[in-house]
């Protein structure tokens, strides 16, 4: 796979953001918590789905960071802990990924 060197950490339901906000100022960065990648509906009414693009959500989770225009997005909604964008900065994924097999 060829790797985009885009940043697109931003490309995301905002929810999630706030979440992790949320998160952050209630357990005080101590707990563990899971997001899921997923979708609502099959498309074109489908009864059923295959499971692709493993690869590229772990690329996405592994290359996630925030810069500093990022930041200042961020800070300018006025919803988010200066503690929480200053942990932003520095996120680095340390987690596990639990999926199904590709083509599942």
């Amino acid at each position: 796979m060829q790797h985009d060197s885009r940043n697109i950490s931003m490309l995301m339901d905002f929810y999630e953001m706030t979440m992790a906000h949320g998160y952050f100022t209630q357990h005080e960065n101590t707990d563990r918590v899971a997001f899921d990648v997923f979708f609502r509906r099959n498309p074109d009414k489908g009864g059923f789905a295959i499971f692709g693009g493993l690869e590229q959500i772990v690329e996405y989770i592994l290359n996630l960071h925030f810069d500093e225009s990022d930041i200042d997005f961020l800070r300018n909604q006025g919803i988010f802990s200066e503690e929480f964008l200053n942990y932003l900065k520095d996120f680095s994924f340390t987690g596990d990924v639990y999926a199904f097999p590709e083509g599942s």
